[in-house]
């Protein structure tokens, strides 16, 4: 854990290409006016874990997996998370 702490704090710098950005502010703008916040929140979560995904490629190959892992689980948990939502609301 505190060689992926200090390896964050030392070596985290990610150029990010301002196209991804625009289109990122864009899309949630567009998300908050047709009031589709959870179709928001999923395309944030994408953005980022395509930003950290970006962070990690060149590093060690631990790191990746348990970045890939943990944003898959993520990933997962929350999609079935807003369908349960949705069942219940109904």
């Amino acid at each position: 854990m505190n060689n992926l702490l200090s390896f964050i704090m030392t070596k985290a710098c990610i150029t990010l290409p301002v196209m991804e950005i625009t289109l990122l502010v864009l899309t949630l703008s567009l998300c908050l006016v047709f009031r589709l916040s959870k179709v928001g929140l999923i395309i944030a979560y994408i953005f980022a874990y395509r930003w950290g995904w970006m962070f990690f490629m060149g590093q060690e190959q631990h790191f990746l997996v348990a970045y890939s892992i943990t944003g898959i689980a993520v990933g997962t948990l929350t999609v079935i998370g807003m369908l349960r939502s949705h069942h219940t609301e109904e």
